[in-house]
């Protein structure tokens, strides 16, 4: 028997034991699931221990390298008291580093990646002329819903009649036409995330029958 026709056993069951969860929960799933978290956090632990054993030991024999070292190390160090109830405030550190560092990752990438980009092609006049009718009413479009999106958003009621009048207006009205760009761009989403969802549940179906059927090849049926 190779390893790749254990390979093809283990994974065969494994994707009917997922696939069990379809008839409710059962001991099958529950020991699929069990084996994904500990090898998540068996490869966790080894890239950890292969990052320490590669970078941070041969870097303790450079004394140049060993002031750069200390921070990280001190850090780790207290990240690690966040196991033990007694002393985890002495992790908080490390803790709201990490948050911080994950918070200005998230932000900038959606900055980066959304605001700045979206801002900028609706405010790309030229671009929207270089399509002819068909590229000036899709940028049309695009900054309109992107002026409704934002005043879906838009909550606060002024109390002078006049104002209220003007927002019911001006700021109303194009609020409700946003709420409906927002219903149709979460249900693009959705609608997204399913076919990409059955394509995987297709794959893995034909993956266990054609696994199921090399397997009895193998032993001659």
């Amino acid at each position: 028997m190779t390893a790749d026709l254990v390979g093809l056993i283990v994974g065969t069951l494994l994707t009917l034991m997922v696939l069990s969860y379809l008839l409710g929960d059962n001991p099958f799933y529950r020991l699929a699931l069990h084996i994904l978290v500990g090898a998540t956090v068996g490869y966790g632990t080894a890239v950890a221990l292969r990052v320490l054993l590669q970078r941070v030991l041969p870097a303790l024999s450079d004394p140049a390298a060993r002031l750069s070292l200390v921070v990280p190390v001190v850090l780790g160090i207290l990240l690690l008291f966040k196991g033990f109830p007694r002393w985890a405030s002495w992790g908080n550190l490390s803790a709201a580093l990490l948050v911080g560092v994950g918070a200005a990752v998230a932000l900038s990438g959606a900055l980066l990646g959304t605001i700045l980009p979206q801002a900028r092609a609706v405010g790309s006049l030229g671009d929207w002329l270089q399509g002819g009718w068909a590229g000036l009413v899709n940028g049309l479009l695009g900054a309109m819903g992107t002026a409704c999106a934002l005043l879906a958003f838009a909550f606060a009621i002024p109390r002078n009649p006049s104002l209220r009048r003007f927002w019911n207006g001006v700021v109303r009205l194009p609020g409700r036409l946003g709420r409906v760009f927002l219903l149709v761009a979460f249900g693009a989403a959705f609608a997204t995330a399913l076919t990409a969802s059955l394509s995987v549940l297709v794959g893995r179906v034909y993956a266990v029958v054609e696994g199921v059927q090399r397997i009895l090849s193998a032993f001659g049926f």
